[in-house]
């Protein structure tokens, strides 16, 4: 006599067959095992939010980063998780299925578009989806979804470059009011404003790199060589990576426009470890950098000095980047060696060790001094800047009461 047949799968789960219906049944058990794990996969699934906070933490462990970019990629991180969950906080690992792609592709841009601060602020879509595609990858490798998932890019985008500026450029940023001899401007008059483009223009700087320097990172070395330490050594000070420590030779047309002259005053002012450029303040996301780019740059393209004094970098593609930008291909076009050039802007990987041995009849810290005099050609007449006259025009605005709505004390 025919019976039906019932096979335990899971807890509270059973496959029945009824009687006359075993080719059916035999079926079914080729496809057991895979229900079987997909029902285990599920009850192990860890809640989404979370896995993505734990694939945050390998990411961030994988390579040193600065402050400024681990807070960035873990708001990255978290937009992705307010998108996939923000409506089902109890989802799990293993739900994620190809309508969650689906769903970030929706509503992602949009909520990129909403935040957007700034007209020259990307969206930049591709990479949250290269971040998600790294969190769908090791939820796949460690079977907490049955099958891989993958976002493919909707274009091919370059990395930006930022565009260099012509002599013509240059000439009439150093025309600007920080560089004339007037006493009287309707500006603030702060240090940084005067020194930040001469500086980034001669050594390739980052801004934020520049916008950090204490008093103590300008230095002579034992060959009598003035340089520039960019490093991370003291209090809420970072830097790119670990190629972007390096020590930059500070040349003649920085001496010439008193450069050493206002360290000095630094100096006698607040000691070794005060900040070079007294006005600016640490922020935790903008670093150092926050004020001076807002002035350079604008809170939009076009907006700032740059913009003000070339009326085409409005266009976009001209940034506070742009210095570092011409400052490398004004050294390669003097046919400057690539390592040298890659040593100054910290792109090395080695290369000042390996150069160095190259010029063993000559210190390296003169031979990089003497490239640079020698690499650094701009048809720029600077001999009318100098620091001595910005001074007068900060003195006469010492005690002047500041533009905008006075503090409200409590």
């Amino acid at each position: 006599m025919n019976t039906t047949i019932t096979i335990p799968v899971s807890t509270g789960l059973n496959l029945v067959c009824e009687p006359g219906h075993e080719e059916s049944l035999n079926v079914a058990l080729a496809h057991l095992s895979a229900v079987i794990e997909s029902i285990n996969r599920a009850k192990k699934s860890p809640l989404l939010s979370k896995y993505i906070e734990t694939v945050l933490s390998r990411f961030l462990g994988e390579t040193h980063y600065s402050p400024k970019s681990k807070m960035m990629i873990t708001s990255r991180f978290e937009k992705l998780s307010k998108v996939l969950t923000g409506e089902r906080p109890d989802m799990k690992v293993s739900e994620l299925d190809e309508e969650a792609t689906r769903t970030l592709k929706a509503e992602l841009p949009l909520m990129l578009r909403k935040n957007q601060r700034s007209a020259s602020q990307g969206t930049n879509v591709e990479t949250y989806y290269r971040l998600f595609n790294r969190i769908a990858n090791e939820a796949f490798t460690e079977n907490l979804i049955s099958k891989p998932i993958k976002i493919k890019a909707t274009r091919t985008k370059k990395s930006k470059i930022s565009k260099p500026f012509s002599d013509a450029d240059l000439t009439s940023l150093f025309s600007g009011w920080p560089y004339q001899t007037a006493q009287k401007v309707d500006q603030d008059a702060h240090s940084y404003r005067f020194w930040l483009m001469p500086l980034a223009l001669f050594t390739g700087g980052r801004l934020n790199e520049l916008c950090q320097l204490r008093v103590h990172d300008i230095i002579q070395d034992a060959h009598g060589v003035d340089l520039i330490s960019i490093n991370d050594h003291g209090h809420q000070k970072s830097i790119k990576n670990d190629q972007s420590r390096r020590q930059i030779p500070i040349c003649s047309a920085l001496k010439d426009l008193g450069f050493l002259d206002f360290v000095l005053e630094r100096r006698q002012a607040e000691g070794e470890d005060a900040l070079l450029f007294p006005e600016l303040t640490y922020h935790p996301t903008h670093l150092y950098s926050r004020n001076p780019s807002r002035f350079f740059c604008g809170p939009s393209t076009g907006a700032g000095y740059i913009g003000e004094r070339c009326s085409h970098t409005r266009e976009g593609g001209w940034n506070f980047k742009s210095f570092r930008r011409t400052f490398a291909l004004r050294l390669e076009n003097s046919g400057i060696p690539k390592s040298i050039i890659a040593y100054l802007l910290g792109h090395r990987s080695g290369s000042s060790d390996v150069t160095a041995k190259h010029y063993l009849s000559m210190p390296f810290s003169v031979y990089m001094l003497e490239q640079i005099e020698l690499g650094l050609t701009y048809n720029l007449d600077l001999s009318q800047i100098k620091w001595s006259n910005y001074k007068i025009l900060l003195l006469g605005q010492a005690g002047r009461r500041k533009r905008g709505r006075p503090t409200t004390k409590l």
